[in-house]
């Protein structure tokens, strides 16, 4: 594997200008088809770096969150951009990130702080909290100009893209996790993890929030600690609750958006998913009670509500920890994860062909495709 390597980014030639005073007996000739024509004036060159950011969440309290990005064009690594550009660690526990528009948007939970950033991995702001009780970001969705945060005290914010402040706050469960936006709403999934061993127990409760009032409408009943969401071209959103990892088990679901009624689905599971609109690519990985991993990777048609196949991928891949997709490219991405060593990504085609695997930092939990000017 590939460690350390070099940040390969390149950006535009500075281009140089002189003012020329010239006359009718004098014209100036402007030759595009030539450029070795003495006259033609210089033009700027744009060079365009293609690659991969890859989120790494590190170990929670260790304070080793950090940015990773992989070069396509030369297939090298830079183990940590972040630091490289700021001189200064991500934070403890990154849990999300976002690229929306010009900026990335990173979720630093442990470090209670929302990190934004330009595409070249420039800080421009450390969003942090201003009502004095600590800003927990979670997971993050955007529409419309506006970035949406599930914070763990049981609240989203919006964001304002421009202004980079949050604007206002509305309340929804207990520890909201996940969010997605359909139809006109937002669904948070609250899993009411932190009281898992408290006679309280997991939340089991999905809030919908109106978008235009930003108020919270009402609250849906569903398999106890909801987590994980996407929404396929249809506007349905799919829910993975995680249940109590005992006599629970984990249930994947369906909310129609038009009706907000919740439908178990039955024919498949899912830990993880990612939305290509029409189809849902989905990993099922789970530990029985001697830590025995049962690992499947499924492709399901959300049109026709059907599984196409169990077996998206074939690859052997010992511990996977997160999916993504690439919905310009249709890359798929699959991460790996021991928990104490840096993990690896590996990308696929949609029909499930290896086109690429490297080596980032400790627990990978996000992939975004970008093309750096």
């Amino acid at each position: 594997m590939k460690k350390n390597l070099l940040w390969a980014a390149a950006f535009g030639l500075l281009m140089s200008a002189s003012l020329v005073s010239c006359d009718d007996d004098d014209p100036v000739i402007d030759n595009p088809d030539n450029p070795d024509d003495p006259n033609t004036p210089p033009t700027e060159e744009v060079v365009t770096t293609n690659g991969y950011y890859v989120l790494n969440s590190g170990k929670m309290g260790s304070n080793n969150a950090s940015l990773s990005f992989y070069n396509t064009d030369t297939q090298e690594v830079t183990a940590d951009v972040f630091m490289e550009k700021n001189e200064r660690g991500l934070g403890d526990t990154a849990n999300d990130m976002l690229i929306y528009g010009e900026k990335m948007y990173i979720a630093v939970y442990g470090s209670q702080v929302i990190e934004v950033t330009d595409l070249q991995g420039n800080s421009l702001k450390q969003i942090q909290s201003t009502t004095g009780s600590p800003l927990q970001p979670r997971f993050m969705t955007s529409h419309e100009g506006k970035v949406y945060v599930s914070l763990y005290d049981g609240y989203v914010a919006r964001l304002d893209t421009a202004s980079l402040e949050i604007e206002t706050q509305v309340a929804v469960g207990r520890n909201p996790e996940q969010l997605a936006v359909a139809n006109g709403k937002l669904y948070v999934a609250n899993s009411g993890g932190l009281d898992y061993n408290t006679p309280l127990g997991y939340d089991k409760t999905v809030s919908v929030v109106d978008l235009a009032s930003f108020t919270e409408t009402k609250k849906l009943d569903v398999v106890i600690n909801p987590c994980n969401m996407a929404v396929d071209s249809e506007g349905d959103v799919y829910l993975v609750s995680m249940g109590n990892y005992g006599d629970v088990p984990n249930t994947l679901q369906r909310i129609d958006t038009q009706t907000d009624e919740v439908e178990t689905i039955t024919t498949t599971n899912a830990t993880e998913l990612a939305s290509a609109g029409d189809e849902l690519f989905m990993m099922y990985s789970q530990y029985d009670a001697n830590w025995n991993q049962t690992i499947s990777y499924i492709r399901y048609d959300a049109i026709n509500e059907e599984v196409i196949t169990n077996e998206w991928i074939t690859e052997p891949i010992a511990q996977p920890y997160k999916i993504g997709l690439d919905s310009k490219s249709g890359t798929l991405f699959v991460t790996e994860s021991d928990y104490t060593n840096n993990g690896d990504v590996y990308c696929f085609t949609s029909e499930g062909t290896q086109t690429a695997k490297f080596e980032v930092g400790l627990n990978p939990i996000r992939v975004f495709a970008v093309s750096i000017q």
